[in-house]
């Protein structure tokens, strides 16, 4: 588990995953598989933004997509990213609770 290939994969990964907009259409997909009509407003990006983000997370294997007739439907590519973001945003919800602690005290 120490291949060197895996950290720059990883690095890529978290690279890719750094733009709020990408996370925001991803867990978006956590819900299930759309099309980039329903991506854009659920989540209030304009489409152009949300088919280019679309088009990145693709890329990096993260999507897949299926076409429906005319549609493209956009779905997660492997379920364990659902996991991995979900214990990132506790790790970090954690960690904001943690700071508003320090912050309350130093302020009283």
């Amino acid at each position: 588990m120490d291949d060197p290939i895996i950290y720059e994969m990883q690095a890529e990964l978290c690279h890719c995953m750094s733009q709020p907009a990408r996370l925001q259409i991803l867990h978006l997909l956590f819900a299930g598989p759309t099309n980039v009509g329903d991506i854009a407003k659920q989540t209030g990006l304009g489409q152009t933004t949300v088919s280019r983000n679309l088009g990145i997370l693709r890329g990096k294997g993260i999507v897949l997509t299926e076409r429906r007739g005319q549609e493209i439907i956009y779905r997660v590519a492997n379920p364990k990213m659902v996991e991995v973001c979900n214990l990132m945003r506790e790790v970090l919800s954690e960690q904001l609770i943690e700071r508003s602690k320090i912050f309350s005290v130093s302020n009283n």
